[in-house]
């Protein structure tokens, strides 16, 4: 299904397809036995497992664990010297290839390159990797689950977050309002519009004759010459699903996301005009000055929140101390298997500890609060590491591990499960569902989707060879940190870069002034999360659909009130659900008849 990835995003395509399956069945058999096969509670559990199967079958696990793990092994050559570098300090335990053996064995070179008829998959070189993983991700889990249980009354209950990618399965789950819904004709004209938009490129897909229409496109074209050329990519991107949600936001935080965006990029047109240095931070798409902008705001961001939480340890302890345990010993054991990987216990405490509360938990707002389709950031915990020393310091011990870990779990991160824990939690307090559901569907879910898509994608990867599949996830993710870290090891200057501390505290600062401004002005329209998050790849993608959503809202609001947007809201849910079900339903058509499916912007 070329061109609508089923996964991904924390609204997976592939679990709305199965919501919508599972609400055509319970209409059918309603109307034929006057009673449904599922109700709405259990629709919506089912739900949250789907969510949870689609991130861990994507970038939640399997596509990103897997090329990780023998990309190292394949793409090593005398040239890169890989082999000298890293092989000696990566354990047998974490990997299927042999660390004291060459280049290019077996496991590896039938994983990219396919196994002839009849030739087994080496299921016994993976099995103790796997495992090893495993438990490293059901720790991180763990660590995650317990801490959207300590973060969950202050999300849903204090600062009631709208969880904005909740409002549609809410709506066309619960019997109440599924049936106004879907009998409701702005709702249908809203599906109308992306369902007639995305369907032309469609048929085009089959008569090349009727013309495309435009998707995505890139402003940076028009800008030839410097400082204009200097800029960072600038997409425009016809999503109407974002639009929506841009409808649905606080005026102050679509706007916020927005604006940033631009902000950024006018810094980069006056860093260019006062000749400044234009690198880049670390894979990612920023440059460097802003990422680390992006540093210090999120760090922020996240000591607020935790700040907001203080009046109710007391009480967290009282009521909530088996979390709070559960939470150390997650963290503690996620240690103690990264130094028993190789790492140093110091830097892996801040590996982790960074990872939960300054990524995590900050993107995970991101979508409760933003409802951002995907989620990404602009920093890794060694980003951090470097604010106080310099990154040869980790060494290769540390840098081995470091780049299995970040090609797996800590660069991309938009697979992450903290944020559909939290959405289990919202729709138990929206619903009266009891919470103990959800706990004992997160637990069933997890496992069988691990034990599920892990051998499944071993054996499409063997069958198929992974050069012939996905490039970003079999060839260049599987190198990209390695190449990284024998630049770092290899380099002639071992020097500290002072701008990186000096960016941390200038984001820092100004995410702490749009706090204290926005705790004492009810109008003040800036979010620090937008400062936070206005140079990633998701805003990158989704800043104008944002704007265009900010926009309609503004417009509705002054001239029709809270009654208009009220009477708006179903047209904007209608557009969600007609992009996404256009998506699947063209991405069926295409799979059947073996062409590409058109582009949607899903995430």
């Amino acid at each position: 299904m070329e061109g609508v990835l089923l996964g991904g995003s924390h609204f997976p395509a592939g679990a709305v397809a199965f919501l919508l399956l599972l609400l055509l069945l319970n209409a059918i058999w309603k109307r034929l036995r006057q009673k449904n096969i599922l109700s709405s509670q259990e629709l919506l559990i089912i739900y949250v497992m789907l969510i949870i199967a689609a991130l861990l079958s994507s970038f939640g696990l399997a596509e990103q664990l897997l090329p990780n793990l023998v990309g190292i092994n394949y793409f090593a050559t005398p040239e890169n010297k890989w082999r000298e570098l890293f092989f000696s300090h990566i354990p047998h335990w974490l990997v299927p290839w042999d660390p004291k053996d060459q280049e290019k064995q077996a496991v590896a070179r039938d994983f990219y390159e396919g196994l002839h008829y009849g030739e087994p998959i080496p299921w016994g070189a993976w099995l103790i990797p796997l495992i090893s993983w495993s438990i490293f991700a059901l720790l991180l889990f763990s660590a995650m689950f317990f801490l959207a249980k300590l973060v969950k009354r202050q999300w849903i209950e204090r600062e009631r977050l709208t969880f904005p990618l909740l409002h549609l399965p809410l709506e066309i789950t619960r019997e109440e309002t599924a049936t106004p819904f879907f009998r409701n004709k702005i709702m249908w004209f809203g599906f109308a519009i992306p369902f007639i938009y995305h369907s032309i490129n469609g048929i085009h897909k089959f008569l090349p004759y009727i013309p495309e229409l435009p998707v995505i496109y890139v402003l940076n074209q028009l800008f030839q010459t410097r400082p204009w050329s200097d800029l960072f990519v600038i997409y425009l991107v016809v999503s109407f699903s974002v639009i929506a949600i841009g409808f649905l936001l606080p005026s102050d935080i679509s706007f916020s996301f927005w604006f940033f965006l631009l902000f950024f990029r006018t810094q980069e047109l006056f860093a260019s005009m006062f000749g400044a240095t234009l690198d880049n931070m670390p894979v990612y798409p920023a440059r460097f000055f802003v990422g680390y902008q992006s540093v210090g705001a999120c760090v922020v961001v996240a000591l607020y929140m935790l700040h907001l939480m203080r009046r109710q340890l007391g009480e967290i302890w009282q009521s909530s101390r088996n979390y709070v345990v559960g939470l150390l010993i997650s963290v503690i054991l996620a240690i103690i298997w990264m130094v028993l990987a190789g790492m140093n216990f110091l830097v892996a405490s801040i590996v982790i500890i960074s990872f939960l509360f300054f990524i995590s938990l900050v993107l995970s707002r991101c979508v409760s609060e933003v409802g951002l389709l995907m989620i990404q950031g602009l920093f890794r915990p060694i980003d951090i590491i470097a604010l106080a020393v310099p990154r040869s310091v980790l060494g290769a011990g540390n840098l081995s591990i470091m780049s299995l870990m970040d090609g797996a779990f800590m660069r991309d991160v938009r697979g992450i499960l903290l944020p559909t824990f939290m959405d289990g939690f919202k729709i138990s307090d929206v619903t009266g569902i009891k919470e103990r559901s959800f706990h004992i569907a997160f637990l069933v879910a997890i496992p069988v989707a691990m034990l599920t898509v892990l051998p499944l994608q071993l054996w499409i990867i063997y069958r198929h060879g992974g050069v012939t599949l996905n490039s970003w996830f079999l060839m260049s993710n599987p190198q990209l940190y390695f190449q990284e870290s024998a630049s770092i090891l290899s380099a002639s200057s071992h020097s500290y870069d002072i701008r990186a501390p000096i960016f941390f505290l200038i984001g820092g600062s100004v995410a702490f002034f749009l706090y204290v401004m926005r705790t004492r002005y009810w109008w003040w329209p800036f979010h620090p999360l937008g400062y936070a998050m206005g140079a990633s790849w998701p805003v990158i993608v989704y800043w104008f659909p944002l704007f265009i959503g900010w926009f309609i809202k503004s417009f509705v609001n002054k001239y029709g009130g809270l009654r208009l947007f009220i009477q708006a809201r179903p047209f904007f849910l209608g557009m969600i659900l007609g992009e996404f079900s256009t998506a699947l339903l063209w991405a069926l058509i295409c799979s059947l008849a073996g062409v590409p499916a058109p582009y949607i912007p899903l995430c």
